[in-house]
């Protein structure tokens, strides 16, 4: 898909990013319950969809995974960070399921790096308040398997 579908296309991201909530956009999505999780982060197929799902995503939001893991700032991508950094924007909440889905798959060092180069870009943008920085910690911290909507 183009970073346009990406961006238009709001029941995508939970195809993309699976969890164990149902989502309130896209209900008819797939499910992750702590057996399915144990078979997804052993599979190796699905480990590399998965990485393919992440690079493609950070892309999306202005990121290249370098050979370090860690998420950095692409010149050329400036475009799409600013495609999201504005006040209320959609894929905020995308930032958070993206977290929780990684950490569901056995990533949980992706999840840091991500969360750490979407924190950072977003708060140099001052585009994300306070709740919105608790949502992406908890998603980081919180026991995988916990509701963040509480």
């Amino acid at each position: 898909m183009s970073d346009h579908d990406l961006e238009m296309h709001h029941d995508i991201i939970q195809w993309m990013f699976p969890l164990h909530e149902t989502s309130m956009v896209n209900p008819g999505a797939p499910l992750v319950d702590e057996d399915s999780a144990h078979v997804l982060r052993e599979n190796i197929e699905a480990q590399l969809l998965m990485r393919e799902m992440i690079v493609r995503f950070a892309r999306f939001m202005g990121f290249e995974l370098n050979e370090d893991g860690q998420f950095v700032a692409e010149p050329l991508l400036a475009a799409n960070r600013k495609n999201w950094h504005t006040q209320l924007n959609h894929n905020h909440l995308r930032v958070t399921r993206v977290i929780r889905s990684l950490r569901l798959f056995g990533f949980d060092q992706l999840a840091r790096a991500f969360f750490q180069a979407v924190a950072a870009s977003a708060l140099d943008a001052r585009c994300i308040d306070n709740r919105t920085l608790a949502f992406w910690n908890m998603a980081l911290e919180d026991e995988v398997f916990d509701s963040l909507r509480k």
